[in-house]
């Protein structure tokens, strides 16, 4: 009877999979209606606990993975008695984690990547029209005039290192439900951000927080420069709300920030989209030249992932050197991407500038009237 219990629902699980792939209304409709149950219930749930429970699980699905490996051979050698019955009881544990993992996964984060993205869902006019360098200058040349507005009013200490005397986590809460406002899937309720007990390891992997799906938590590094804090607790966030894409989440983070009406924050959120918008930028000059504003040397030196000195004791802690983790990580996370129909994997994290171009149609310039020539250097929050 349990065997049959299991393969139904591993049928179940597969056939809503294949839903998924085949319904973007479906996939919709389950952002809007049965996610949110996975943070309102479990994420609440979750936040009793002051450490990050997904941490604590993946050190067990470590433990419980090496432990079925050595499970194999096992059963070849142990025929009868205690052992057997054990061996059986592990393998039956097993199969229903499999089961249990592949159903979370379908719920919390399978599901979501073939949901509407958030240009689709709340700028759909825009996301159809064509934008040109005269555009992307605009979103830049704004960008880096707030940046070096910003960076003069910012608390540092004596080695130029910026100080933030706030609580960021309440802000991000703050941030994201005020965006909630405009755009109604971002409303409601967010457990608050949680540290990474293991953040040394996660910069060797160059990452700043995870979504973990079978906590329903938005976890962040200790271990980067405070300037990342803001944007990435928001963008973590993000995810809890079923914006699975990595440039919607970067796109919402830094939408969330600019909005705040705190100045740090709003540093956070323009610096976390400075590369990528220079990156377009310096393919855009390379064409002809433009009269553009150049970017502050403090906000330069504010653009880091760790600070020198935080390097230094990453690398000393380090059990594997950091390029073998980053070149891991990397495959993991393309792969990952590709497999849920993401088919140019990484690259999907620069697609953020897509999203400020589209964002900033009627705020800077509007393409709507003119075919996209600038028509006011307006201010933009």
């Amino acid at each position: 009877m349990r065997k049959k219990i299991w393969a139904a629902l591993l049928l179940l699980t597969a056939a809503v999979n294949v839903a998924a792939w085949n319904s973007q209304a479906f996939c919709d409709w389950h952002v809007a209606h049965l996610f949110p149950l996975s943070v309102n219930v479990y994420g609440r749930l979750m936040s009793i606990f002051p450490f990050s429970v997904g941490e604590g699980m993946i050190v067990l699905a470590v433990l419980f993975t090496a432990a079925a490996v050595l499970m194999v051979p096992a059963r070849i050698f142990v025929r009868g008695g205690r052992g057997k019955r054990l061996i059986s009881f592990f393998c039956r544990a097993w199969a229903w984690t499999f089961l249990g993992v592949f159903m979370i996964m379908t719920w919390n984060c399978f599901i979501l990547y073939h949901a509407s993205e958030f240009d689709e869902t709340y700028m759909a006019d825009r996301a159809q029209r064509t934008y040109t360098d005269r555009e992307l200058i605009q979103v830049r040349n704004h960008i880096v005039k707030e940046l070096n507005a910003l960076t003069e009013e910012l608390e540092r200490d004596e080695d130029g290192l910026l100080v933030y005397r706030g609580d960021m986590k309440r802000e991000a809460i703050a941030a994201m439900q005020g965006l909630g406002e405009e755009y109604g899937l971002l409303a409601g309720y967010y457990p608050q951000a949680k540290e990474i007990a293991a953040s040394d390891f996660l910069s060797q992997q160059y990452m700043m927080g995870y979504y973990f799906p079978f906590s329903m938590e938005a976890n962040y590094s200790t271990s980067m420069y405070i300037a990342n804090v803001p944007a990435t607790l928001c963008h973590e966030l993000a995810h809890l709300k079923g914006f699975i894409y990595e440039d919607d989440a970067n796109f919402i983070g830094f939408l969330a920030c600019i909005r705040s009406e705190d100045p740090f924050y709003r540093y956070s959120g323009y610096l976390s989209v400075l590369s990528y918008v220079e990156s377009e930028y310096r393919k855009a000059s390379g064409k002809q030249e433009f009269d553009c504003p150049g970017v502050a040397g403090s906000v330069r030196d504010d653009d880091i992932f760790l600070t020198s000195e935080a390097w230094e004791k990453v690398e000393e802690k380090a059990v594997v050197e950091t390029a073998v983790v980053k070149a891991a990580s990397s495959q993991f996370t393309e792969t990952t991407l590709v497999i849920n129909g993401v088919s140019d994997g990484m690259k999907s994290y620069s697609r953020v500038v897509r999203l400020l171009l589209e964002y900033y149609d009627g705020i800077l310039y509007n393409c709507a009237q003119d075919g996209g020539a600038v028509l006011a250097e307006a201010s933009a929050g």
